[in-house]
């Protein structure tokens, strides 16, 4: 192994240790083409195997870090891959750093995720929402905050009157027992929200 090599073993083996076992690092040898330091080795190469392809010219490449790229391991196993090129203080390419990044686990986990995300929902059982209505209120107060790219937490007074006369053309008032939810959630008092409510009656 080239000696200056030596100096990212501990770098290679900080990488593998924190991302086990799903990725491997290599660690080539430019001079001697060989696997200079290998860290979960799913590919089942080991230190002193020949590299799998002979590098180009590595001292005109336009950029030392290649990838990430697509590659397929020796079991199917489909990886994400980003390479890159070590150099001497003379920037000569001594060593190539290979991170292999297993995909396949996260693609798994992505298809559970979106057969639960999608699953078809059922009716909601009266007996276990009875509280549906808050939550009704919620989603038409958030769709006007929204739409007006307001915040209810930095409401000024005519915001929240406005928006009181909104819920109110949304019909909100017919539902029993909102006004004290809303004096709760807009900080307001009832005397307020009945005062702006006679307004437009």
């Amino acid at each position: 192994m080239h000696e200056q090599l030596k100096t990212f073993i501990p770098l290679c083996d900080s990488i593998g240790k924190l991302f086990h076992p799903n990725v491997e690092v290599v660690l080539h040898d430019v001079k001697s083409r060989k696997v200079a330091h290998i860290v979960n080795s799913f590919s089942k190469r080991v230190a002193g195997d020949s590299m799998v392809s002979e590098p180009k010219d590595l001292d005109i490449l336009d950029s030392d870090i290649i990838g990430p790229y697509s590659k397929v391991n020796i079991d199917g196993t489909r990886l994400k891959t980003i390479s890159t090129i070590l150099r001497d203080p003379d920037q000569h390419a001594i060593g190539i750093m290979c991170i292999n990044f297993k995909v396949e686990v996260f693609e798994k986990m992505y298809d559970s995720l979106k057969v639960l995300l999608n699953i078809e929902e059922e009716n909601q059982p009266q007996t276990l929402f009875s509280q549906d209505w808050k939550v009704h209120t919620h989603d038409i107060i958030n769709k006007y905050l929204n739409e007006k790219k307001l915040t209810l937490e930095n409401l000024k007074t005519k915001e929240k009157k406005e928006l009181i006369l909104f819920l109110n053309n949304e019909g909100i008032f017919s539902i029993r027992n909102v006004i004290p939810y809303l004096c709760k959630a807009l900080d307001v008092s009832r005397a307020a929200i009945y005062n702006w409510l006679k307004k437009v009656k």
